[in-house]
């Protein structure tokens, strides 16, 4: 059983950049916020201290390896995440789990992301 990720939450990549994610579905609310479903993680980007984003909580640091170094912040990647909810969906698509994370891309090559923080505590899944 895991923590269903909800509007509110925080994703983090694996370079220190961490984002707020700013919508759910509001067909299944915990705590006034809605699910997060598959999908609504894909092509996000974490934020730049020269570049922040909306729900942008602390900058990504990934650089680019070319001369001068280049800011080049993750995207997280339109694929299937790990850590779907096996029995809970909204509207046939599974709910994010405080276990989801994927790939990211950037220039400054492959990456993670993963939860950082579901938003909520009273829902848990399978």
């Amino acid at each position: 059983m895991g923590l269903v990720v909800v509007q509110g939450a925080v994703i983090k990549c694996q370079h220190g950049g961490q984002l707020q994610l700013l919508t759910g579905d509001a067909r299944l609310v915990v705590g006034q916020n809605g699910a997060v479903t598959s999908g609504m993680e894909a092509g996000l980007t974490f934020g730049t201290t020269q570049t922040p984003v909306p729900g942008m909580v602390s900058p990504c640091t990934a650089v680019t390896k070319t001369n001068p170094p280049a800011p080049a912040p993750c995207l997280t990647a339109a694929t299937v995440p790990a850590g779907l909810a096996t029995k809970l969906t909204v509207g046939n698509i599974p709910v994010l789990l405080d276990s989801a994370s994927g790939p990211t891309t950037s220039a400054a090559g492959p990456g993670t992301w993963s939860v950082g923080n579901a938003g909520q505590q009273k829902l848990e899944a399978a």
